[in-house]
């Protein structure tokens, strides 16, 4: 999709100077909002601006002891986590770990060129590095909302949509959101099978290199698509059952985020 000049998602700059209720107000609109610098004062963002050593020293003091699951894909999948051509099993393999290993792992494929795709789904913080959610906060969420984080390199998660509201927070490296309104399922071809990579409905579409004459409805998916570039620091809000595509830049990769149903607690004061 290098050759479409996707329209980009609107943004606000000064989320610091806000009040609590426009704040709150922002996270209740029903359209995409990039959010620029919203959780660049976290710790995590600062230790994985200094170094690959810091950022796992930083991450380390937190770990719980337990398993992680993971996916590994071929470098030959170009970071794609998918299904094989054949459609009828993944494209990577699973794995289990802990997280030293994990960061073991990840520190290693950065050395290559070419590396294989590495990838920890959605873990709830409080589980895993439980004491780090008292620093990764948003105000004006409701405390029951906790947040997820997710780890890896270069991989690209095909489209989908959640059933909740979601502030996604890019606390290392970059990444880039490509976004779909609701009604462009139909355009989107969205297969509902059980065994998605994510457990979600996903887009067979390869979003990077999509085959038109497969898939002509796709570009008027496309028309609409709006695209947000998020550094550290930076936040993308996406109101639920809005479909996206999330593309991670760098070789080293961390975002958090959070999910949650209905307004916020300064709206319902």
């Amino acid at each position: 999709m290098s050759g479409n000049q996707l329209t980009h998602v609107a943004s606000v700059d000064n989320w610091c100077s806000l009040s609590e209720s426009a704040r709150a107000t922002l996270l209740c609109c029903d359209k995409p909002l990039m959010i620029k610098g919203m959780v660049k004062h976290w710790p995590l963002v600062e230790s994985g601006k200094l170094s690959f050593a810091q950022l796992a020293e930083h991450l380390l003091r937190f770990d719980s002891g337990m398993a992680f699951d993971a996916m590994i894909a071929a470098p030959q999948e170009q970071g794609r986590l998918f299904y094989r051509e054949t459609m009828d099993r993944f494209n990577f393999e699973s794995m289990k770990g802990y997280l030293p290993d994990a960061l073991k792992i990840l520190h290693g494929l950065q050395a290559r060129d070419n590396p294989a795709a590495f990838y920890i789904g959605s873990k709830s913080i409080s589980e895993y590095l439980p004491g780090l959610e008292k620093e990764c906060t948003i105000e004006v969420l409701p405390e029951k909302v906790q947040p997820n984080i997710w780890i890896g390199n270069s991989v690209n998660v095909a489209t989908h949509n959640d059933k909740l509201d979601n502030v996604a927070c890019v606390a290392v490296g970059r990444r880039r959101f490509t976004l779909f309104p609701p009604e462009q399922e139909e355009n989107l071809y969205i297969t509902h099978r059980q065994d998605t990579p994510g457990g979600r409905p996903i887009s067979v579409v390869d979003i990077k290199r999509p085959d038109f004459s497969q898939y002509p409805k796709f570009r008027k998916a496309i028309e609409v698509a709006k695209v947000a570039n998020l550094d550290a620091g930076d936040a993308l809000y996406m109101p639920k059952y809005w479909w996206h595509n999330v593309e991670s830049i760098n070789d080293v990769n961390i975002l958090v985020n959070f999910w949650w149903q209905g307004a916020t607690p300064t709206l319902n004061k």
